[in-house]
């Protein structure tokens, strides 16, 4: 092949490379590891890199407070950084950008993911051995705030790991009212159990407690204090109408 054409294909390829490096957040010329690789090789997870860095920026940006910020994006990344394909990597951006969304674009603090993770102390036999090996019972909301018009969906997981009470689409399985760091909102078990339940953001956590139920089963805690978690995986923000 004549010196020019080999010169063509060169400039031609670095061109490209230069462009997906461009496109991530980070400098794909010091890529380390599979996941950036993976990253920096793939348009459209570049892309996704580049709008959750953008996200992360706007939102470190708007808190005093950044400590708590970063501590969820190491978590976000130890958790992203954990996938071995592509697709696993793009639930977890989607996942993410979906939360980060959200925050941004409202300034209520009740916005985002929010997960009580139960300890070990009260179980025995298989269920403690599993529970001290991750597979844990956790109770999880997911929060969309609009105006004063506020949205959620939850999940819970009971029996050493397993989901027992969530909804599978993006319709939210609560809905209500908010005024400031406060809520009131009335909820929908999947196990058919309905009623009312007040949401209070302070001091970094949320305070869900039932103020009222209907007839019907539920897995949903009466009580609980949940911490703000990223969004990992398949975790998702609820549809809302506003």
């Amino acid at each position: 092949m004549p010196n020019y054409l080999l010169n063509v294909l060169l400039a031609l390829l670095l061109s490209v490379l230069a462009t997906t490096a461009n496109a991530a957040s980070f400098d794909c010329k010091l890529a380390q590891g599979k996941v950036e690789k993976m990253i920096c090789v793939d348009s459209g997870l570049s892309t996704l890199d580049e709008q959750l860095g953008a996200a992360y920026t706007q939102i470190i940006g708007m808190v005093s407070d950044k400590q708590p910020e970063k501590s969820m994006q190491r978590a976000w990344l130890r958790a992203r950084n954990a996938c071995t394909d592509i697709a696993c990597l793009q639930h977890a951006y989607a996942a993410r950008n979906a939360e980060l969304r959200a925050r941004l674009a409202s300034p209520s603090p009740l916005v985002g993911i929010w997960k009580r993770e139960y300890s070990c102390d009260q179980l025995s036999g298989m269920y403690a051995e599993r529970c001290k090996q991750g597979e844990r019972d956790k109770f999880q909301l997911s929060i969309v705030v609009h105006g004063d018009n506020v949205c959620a969906l939850h999940v819970v997981w009971a029996n050493s790991g397993n989901r027992v009470d969530e909804v599978e689409d993006l319709q939210p399985s609560m809905t209500g009212k908010t005024d400031g760091n406060t809520a009131t909102i009335r909820f929908s078990s999947t196990w058919g159990g309905t009623g009312t339940a007040t949401l209070r953001v302070q001091g970094g956590e949320l305070h869900w407690k039932v103020s009222g139920k209907d007839e019907g089963e539920t897995w949903i805690p009466d009580e609980a204090v949940l911490v703000r978690v990223p969004a990992i995986g398949f975790d998702r923000m609820p549809a809302c109408h506003h």
